[in-house]
Formats: C-alpha cells, structure tokens, sequence
C-alpha cells in the first residue's frame, strides 16, 4: 500500500519554497485544506502529485468529510498514499505527520524543528511533538 515515491536531489530547497509560497495562502476546501496542503508538498519535493484521485471531487466540508470517510478517515488517507505509519518521533523533514486541531484530526509536514499545517489564514506551525503519527516520504 502507498505510491513509492522518490525526493528529488534538491528536495530542501523545494520544501522551503513550498513553505514560503503558501504561508499566507488561506484555508478552501478541495484546494487548501490539510490533505491537499500535505499532497502539494509531497508533490513540491517528488514531482508526483498523490492527491491527484481527489482534486476536483469537493469543494465543501460535506464533501470533504465522504472522501475521508470513503478512505478511512485522515490518518487512512495517508496510510493509502504513503503506506503503513511510523512513531511519530521518526518523522523528519519533509514526512507527513498527523495532528490535533481544534477542528479535528488534520495531516501536516514536518519541516525541521516545527510542523507546518494548513490553518484558516495560512500555514500555521506547531512543535513537533504536537505529531501522533508520521509517514515517511
């Protein structure tokens, strides 16, 4: 289960450039939430885009909850793009991580010594043992 994807050489610069371009870029169901956040940094730092299957499928809360509900929820979401989880205290830079929000469970990047979310305004970054699962990439 999962895609096998491989970083591209110059994948921290990648990274970082993701991070910076979207720091003000605000919350949108179907194109800025956690899962597509997560997926468009994936793809910054392999060039393979694993949220592909799901752009365009909603643009609502209601819609985004039947396509977590027909994966598995977020955590089996990722688990479907990027195979079986790790201790969250694995995770590395530029892996998928998942944390608590005040509105739920919501997928992240760890992007060194902090997690980088998707919030209402932007990116919001939180410590990395705010992490309760990672994935590796």
């Amino acid at each position: 289960m999962g895609t096998v994807m491989q970083r591209l050489p110059d994948w921290p610069t990648r990274l970082a450039a993701f991070i910076e371009a979207r720091r003000e870029r605000a919350f949108s169901w179907g194109d800025s939430d956690c899962c597509l956040f997560v997926c468009d940094g994936i793809e910054a730092m392999t060039g393979t885009d694993p949220g592909e299957r799901w752009r365009g499928l909603y643009q609502s809360e209601r819609g985004a909850r039947r396509v977590l509900r027909d994966n598995g929820g977020v955590s089996g979401l990722a688990t479907l793009i990027l195979g079986q989880p790790v201790q969250s205290a694995l995770a590395g830079r530029g892996d998928v991580v998942l944390i608590d929000t005040p509105a739920g469970e919501a997928l992240a990047l760890c992007v060194g010594n902090t997690i980088a979310a998707q919030g209402g305004p932007g990116i919001e970054f939180h410590p990395n043992n705010a992490a309760k699962a990672a994935w590796k990439v």
